[in-house]
């Protein structure tokens, strides 16, 4: 590997290249800083989000110190972290949200100084991939590894690129964090490396060109995708009486119920083949089941829907949070247990052994709950199943969780090849096609009852991604291990004290 000698000066004017100036790190941290905060408080900006950390990068491998390296890769992150707080402060304590927010600052910090040392001594295009590889492995460890899986992950930033979100398709959630981290790597080292008179652009313009590559396949995808057999829903979700969600009276459970059954002609009327209610409704016990499920039955067969409804069985223990479903001829077809919980809100609650999967006459659509669409490797299994069609009752709350926890069950529907139609209290009642695009979206914040009626089209089916998993995540992870041989190994000791 070719090593090139470093150079402390703009060979043109003499003076110090504004990146290892002390101006020039204070700038750039400025602005590495701002745009990861606006990308985490707001996820629709995703180019912020391919910008934040470029600056950052820069001044990383510029700083004459590794100590002032530390500092430019730090700060940032740490700063952007609390664009989280308006919505963790519901979950954490500020002294346990700023130790979350330095300790993930902290492993990104770890990551650009790594990054660092192969800009300063690697000549070839490997050098521009070590950051985007090592964000993909990181991000895919710490999801295997946290209670919250996915939650937060920074590839949900990137739900407003369509193009870009393709690529889920294939590599799952880990490829949309290597492609987002690529031109941020890509510029800054050839901006570092320019300054100090180094060769740049062979190794830059692969990066980019992989980049280009990943936007021209998804752009493809998206042209190439075909008019499927469309199904209308109905998504309806209410914040009226929430407190009924805990209740042991039947007659307040009936009179939630029949709020709820009261609305679903009014969808049917309208074309509804489908109707889906939020999660949690209302509670039930073992003793009123029978007539809060009469309910709703009534309601499915006088308006011939598929109906999924989320409800709260507290009557026993451990307790359920269980979605039922009816068919068009008011019949229960079954119920599904939600799988995966919010931590201290939902102790005490059985998680679901088996996924459930509904064979329509217009093909296969399945029943997952809110929080269980954090969890990629779970939900691959309905992908697995020829799922086109996703029904999720949900429920969120108000501040940048509930645009943050819709997005990111979008992005499962991408990587599985099935479309969403999701109903949140709390939240956003929406649907989206199997590509991400959003087709008819509505919130509980703008209008109570919310109710969206959409012609979705059914998802192409099974996905590379569905079929093969998280391949790209372990790949990432072999060459995050082979990079850091490269680089404590390989490259020769006295280089890296530099």
């Amino acid at each position: 590997m070719a090593i090139a000698a470093s150079s402390s000066t703009d060979p043109a004017s003499n003076r110090a290249p504004f990146l290892s100036t002390q101006l020039g790190e204070v700038i750039c941290i400025a602005v590495s800083a701002a745009c990861y905060f606006l990308a985490i408080r707001f996820i629709d900006l995703w180019p912020i989000a391919l910008l934040a950390p470029l600056p950052m990068l820069a001044a990383t491998f510029a700083a004459p110190s590794r100590k002032r390296a530390w500092l430019c890769a730090l700060v940032p992150p740490f700063i952007g972290e609390f664009g989280l707080w308006s919505s963790e402060s519901f979950f954490l304590s500020l002294p346990l949200f700023v130790a979350a927010s330095a300790a993930s600052a902290l492993a990104i910090a770890l990551l650009a100084l790594i990054a660092r040392m192969a800009a300063r001594h690697w000549n070839n295009a490997a050098a521009a991939l070590v950051f985007p590889i090592f964000s993909a492995a990181l991000s895919f460890i710490f999801s295997l590894a946290l209670y919250d899986g996915t939650w937060a992950n920074p590839a949900y930033r990137m739900d407003g690129f369509t193009a870009l979100l393709q690529i889920a398709s294939t590599t799952g959630l880990w490829g949309i964090v290597f492609a987002m981290n690529l031109p941020a790597s890509a510029i800054a080292f050839a901006w570092y490396r320019s300054e100090s008179g180094k060769p740049w652009r062979e190794a830059t313009g692969a990066a980019l060109a992989l980049f280009g590559l990943v936007l021209l396949s998804g752009v493809t995808r998206l042209a190439m995708s075909k008019d499927k057999p469309t199904v209308r829903v109905a998504m309806i979700a209410s914040d009226h009486e929430m407190k009924y969600s805990r209740t042991t009276d039947e007659g307040n459970a009936a009179e939630l119920l029949t709020f709820y059954a009261n609305l679903i002609p009014k969808a049917a009327a309208q074309g509804a083949q489908v109707v889906v209610l939020p999660e949690k409704i209302v509670g039930v016990t073992a003793n009123d089941r029978s007539p809060l499920v009469r309910i709703l039955s009534d309601a499915a067969s006088s308006s011939k829907v598929w109906l999924v409804a989320g409800v709260n069985e507290i009557g026993q223990t451990p307790k359920i949070n269980g979605a039922w479903v009816f068919m068009p001829n008011g019949a229960l077809a079954g119920d599904y247990h939600k799988h995966y919980f919010v931590r201290g809100f939902e102790d005490g609650y059985r998680s679901g052994d088996r996924t459930y999967v509904i064979g329509a006459r217009w093909g296969m659509m399945g029943v997952a709950i809110c929080k269980d669409l954090d969890y990629p490797w779970f939900i691959t299994s309905y992908g697995a199943r020829d799922v086109t069609l996703m029904l999720v009752p949900a429920w969120d709350w108000e501040g940048p969780n509930a645009v943050m926890h819709e997005r990111m069950s979008v992005v499962r529907g991408v990587e599985n090849g099935f479309a969403m139609a999701r109903s949140a209290k709390t939240g956003y009642v929406t649907a989206h096609d199997a590509y991400g695009r959003t087709l008819a979206s509505s919130s509980t914040f703008d209008a109570d009852p919310a109710m969206v009626i959409a012609d979705v089209p059914l998802g192409p089916g099974p996905t590379f991604y569905s079929e093969y998993g998280d391949w790209f995540g372990w790949v990432c992870v072999i060459g995050s291990l082979v990079i850091l041989m490269m680089v404590f190994i390989l490259t020769p000791r006295s280089s890296r004290s530099r």
